[in-house]
C-alpha cells in the first residue's frame, strides 16, 4: 500500500450483527402502535375543540397545526414499522437459468460485475476498495467476477495536475472505464458502465466502499426469485467517532492532565470518580445509519418498498434495462401520438421518429441527483414486470463517514433536495403501479423532509411564550395533561419497541437540529434550483461551520434569556402563569439538548487534532523564545540603521 489514511487505525473494527426477528416483540409493538394512534387522535381532537387560547389564537393554531403534522409522521412511522418480512436466504446463483427463464436459449454460468464509482477521491483510497473487491469469494469457479473502476473524473493521465486513476486500475489488474462528460452524474457513469459490460448481475460500490469477502455469496441467492430487481445491503461506517468518558473531556478542556501539578491532579481524580463512567461524543456527527437500514428500510420488505441507496447494492441487469427500454418506448409512442394529432403524413412521422431514435438515449438509471431512490420508485411502479426488492439484514461492506459538520450537512442536504425534487416532479403518491403500502412508504420518506416546518414552531413556541406571556393553550391544567401525558408516554414506548432496541438518541437530536439546512433545502427546491450531485468528501473539510449553527445559537440564546426573564417574574410574584413557565422550561431543556449536538459537532476535534494543535502552539512558542533570545544577544544599533 502506497499511502495510509486516518481510517487505518479502525481496520479491526467489526460490524454489528443484524437484529434477530421476534414475532412477540412485533405483536407488542402493533398493540402499542394502535394505542398510540387512538390516544393521539383523542389528544388532537381535544386540542382542536377545547384548548385553543382566544387571547393568542394565531399562536395557538400554529402550534396545534404543528402537532397535527407531527402526528401524521408518527402514524406513517407506525405503518412503516408494522411488521418484518425478511425473505428466505438461498444459495448463491450459478447458472443463468437460476435467475431467468431461458425460453429456448442455451444455459451458461452467470456473469457478475462489480462497479466501483469514483469522481475526485484520492486514488489510493480507491485502491483500498479495489483490493477488497478482488478478495470477493464465490463458490462456483466457472462464475467469473469482473471488477471495473468507473472514473468520472477522467484521471487517465491526460491532465498532469490530476492523480492517475488509470495507473492504479492497471496495477491492480481491474477494468477501467471513463467517459468524456459528466452528463447524468453518477447515473450517467453507471449507464456508461452498462454499455461496456455484460454482467447478468452487477454490484455498485462507491470509491470508499470496501466489500467483505462473502458480499456476493450472501446476496446473489435472492435473485433466484425471478422478479427480484435489486438487493440493498446496510451501509456500515466503521470510522465513526468513538465514545469518550465525560471525565476525559473535562480534563482535556480544563488541562487537568498534568501529573506534576498537585492541585490539578487531585481535581482530575475527583472528576474521574464522578464522571469516569459517563460516555459522550460517540458518533458526534450522527453518521451511524443502523436504525435506517436495520429497522426502517428492512421493515419495508413487508410492503416490497425497500429502495436502493446506491453503494452496497446488487442489481439484476434485466430489470434495469427493462426500465430503460420502457421509458424509451414511451417517448417514441408519445412522439408518434403528437405527430398523428398534428395530422402529419407517414413520411414525416417516420423521419421525426428516426431522428428521435438517433438523438434519444436509453437511460437505465434515472438521471437525477437521487438516482437510486428515483429508479427504485419507477421499478416498483412497473405494472408489467412487478419488480421486487429486498433490504438484506447483514452488513456486507464497510464505508467511510463524514468527518466534519459541513460535509455532513452538504451530504444530507443533497438527500433532502433530491427527494423533494422527486416529490414535486414525480410524486410517488400519484404514480400509477405502486401498491398502497409502497405509496405510504415512499411518501413517508418525502414527508420527513418537510418536518423542519413544524420543528421550527416547536423550537420557537416556548420563546414566544417567554416574551409575550401568552400560552398556546388555555391553561396547562389537569385536563391538558390528562390527554397529553398518556399519548406521549405510550408513543415513546411504541418507538422503543419499533426500533428493536437500537438507540435513537443521536438520531432524534439530529432530526431536530437539522431544521435549518432542511428549510434551506425546501426553499431551494421550491424556487426551482437545479439539484446538484455533490461528492461527499472522504476526509475532513476545512469549511467554516458558523453559518450552519448560527440559527441554533440564536434560538438557544433567546431561550435562555426568556427563562431568566420569566424566573425573575416568578421570584417577584408577578408571573401570570407559573405553571406555564414550568412546562415551557422543561420543554426548553429538551430543545437545547437537541440543538446543542450540532454546535458540539461544529467545534469537535479528535484527540489527534488536539495533540497536533498543542504541538503547533509549543513549536510557535519555542520559536518566539528563540527569536527573543537572539534579539537580546544582538541588539540593533543606530549605526546599522
Amino acid at each position: 500500500m502506497k499511502k495510509t489514511f486516518y481510517f487505518n487505525k479502525y481496520a479491526d473494527r467489526k460490524p454489528y450483527p443484524a437484529i434477530a426477528e421476534n414475532k412477540y416483540r412485533t405483536l407488542l409493538f402493533q398493540f402499542f402502535g394502535i394505542l398510540t394512534v387512538a390516544l393521539g387522535i383523542a389528544y388532537l381532537s381535544w386540542r382542536w375543540k377545547h384548548s385553543l387560547n382566544p387571547n393568542a389564537m394565531v399562536f395557538s393554531i400554529l402550534l396545534v397545526i404543528a402537532e397535527t403534522l407531527s402526528f401524521i409522521s408518527t402514524v406513517m412511522i407506525i405503518i412503516n414499522f408494522w411488521a418484518y418480512k425478511d425473505p428466505e436466504k438461498k444459495a448463491p446463483v450459478h447458472y443463468l437459468s437460476d435467475i431467468e427463464d431461458l425460453q429456448g436459449r442455451p444455459d451458461r454460468p452467470l456473469r457478475l460485475d462489480v462497479f466501483i464509482a469514483t469522481y475526485n477521491e484520492d486514488v489510493e483510497l480507491v485502491r483500498y476498495s479495489i483490493i477488497d473487491a478482488k478478495k470477493l469469494k464465490y463458490p462456483h469457479n466457472d462464475v467469473q467476477i469482473k471488477i471495473y473502476v468507473l472514473d468520472d473524473g477522467r484521471r487517465d493521465g491526460r491532465d498532469p495536475a490530476k492523480e492517475n486513476m488509470k495507473i492504479v486500475a492497471l496495477e491492480e489488474g481491474v477494468g477501467y472505464l471513463i467517459r468524456e462528460h459528466n452528463h447524468g452524474y453518477k447515473a450517467g457513469n453507471l449507464k456508461n458502465a452498462l454499455e461496456h459490460t455484460n454482467g447478468d448481475i452487477f454490484a455498485i460500490l462507491d470509491a470508499d466502499t470496501r466489500p467483505f469477502p462473502d458480499f456476493l455469496v450472501n446476496t446473489t441467492g435472492y435473485f433466484r426469485n425471478k422478479k427480484m430487481a435489486w438487493v440493498q445491503t446496510p451501509q456500515w461506517f466503521y470510522d465513526t467517532t468513538e465514545a469518550e468518558s465525560l471525565a476525559f473531556v473535562v480534563n482535556k478542556k480544563l488541562k487537568l492532565n498534568d501529573p506534576k501539578n498537585f492541585f490539578t491532579k487531585h481535581i482530575a481524580s475527583v472528576n474521574n470518580f464522578l464522571f469516569g463512567k459517563i460516555e459522550v461524543n460517540e458518533d458526534i456527527f450522527g453518521n451511524d445509519p443502523r436504525l435506517f437500514y436495520d429497522v426502517i428500510l428492512r421493515k419495508r420488505n413487508f410492503y416490497n418498498a425497500a429502495f436502493c441507496c446506491g453503494a452496497g447494492s446488487v442489481h439484476r441487469r434485466e430489470a434495469i434495462m427493462s426500465l430503460a427500454v420502457k421509458d424509451f418506448a414511451e417517448k417514441i409512442n408519445h412522439l408518434r401520438s403528437d405527430l398523428v394529432s398534428q395530422h402529419k403524413n407517414r413520411k414525416e412521422i417516420q423521419e421525426e421518429t428516426t431522428a428521435l431514435f438517433k438523438k434519444e438515449e436509453i437511460i437505465p438509471f434515472k438521471f437525477h441527483a437521487s438516482e437510486d431512490i428515483y429508479t427504485s420508485i419507477m421499478l416498483h411502479a412497473d405494472k408489467l414486470n412487478r419488480w421486487e426488492s429486498v433490504q438484506h439484514a447483514g452488513v456486507e461492506c464497510k464505508m467511510l463517514s463524514t468527518q466534519d459538520l459541513d460535509s455532513w450537512i452538504k451530504q444530507h442536504q443533497r438527500y433532502a433536495e433530491g427527494s423533494l425534487d422527486i416529490a414535486f416532479k414525480d410524486n410517488p403518491v400519484l404514480i400509477k403501479g405502486l401498491s398502497l403500502g409502497q405509496r405510504i412508504c415512499y411518501f413517508s420518506t418525502i414527508w420527513s423532509y418537510f418536518a423542519p416546518l413544524w420543528i421550527l414552531i416547536f423550537l420557537l413556541s416556548p420563546v414566544v411564550f417567554f416574551f409575550t406571556l401568552e400560552l398556546p393553550v388555555k391553561a396547562y391544567s389537569f385536563e391538558f395533561f390528562k390527554y397529553f401525558l398518556p399519548f406521549q408516554i405510550i408513543n415513546t414506548l411504541t418507538m422503543l419497541l419499533g426500533s428493536w432496541g437500537i438507540s435513537t438518541k443521536r438520531g432524534d437530536q439530529y432530526y431536530i437540529s437539522s431544521f435549518w439546512f432542511m428549510i434551506l433545502s425546501i426553499i431551494s427546491v421550491v424556487r426551482g434550483k437545479k439539484v446538484k450531485f455533490n461528492v461527499t468528501p472522504k476526509g475532513k473539510s476545512l469549511a467554516k461551520n458558523t453559518p450552519h449553527i448560527l440559527p441554533h445559537m440564536i434560538i438557544i440564546a433567546l431561550t435562555i434569556t426568556g427563562i431568566a426573564f420569566n424566573a425573575i417574574l416568578v421570584y417577584l410574584g408577578k408571573h401570570p402563569t407559573p405553571s406555564g413557565f414550568a412546562a415551557n422550561s422543561f420543554w426548553c431543556i429538551f430543545n437545547i439538548i437537541s440543538l446543542s449536538i450540532m454546535i458540539r459537532a461544529a467545534n469537535w476535534k479528535s484527540q489527534e487534532e488536539e495533540e497536533e494543535k498543542t504541538e503547533v502552539i509549543a513549536e510557535a512558542s519555542e520559536g518566539l523564545t528563540q527569536l527573543n533570545e537572539l534579539t537580546q544577544l544582538q541588539p540593533i544599533s543606530n549605526e546599522k540603521i
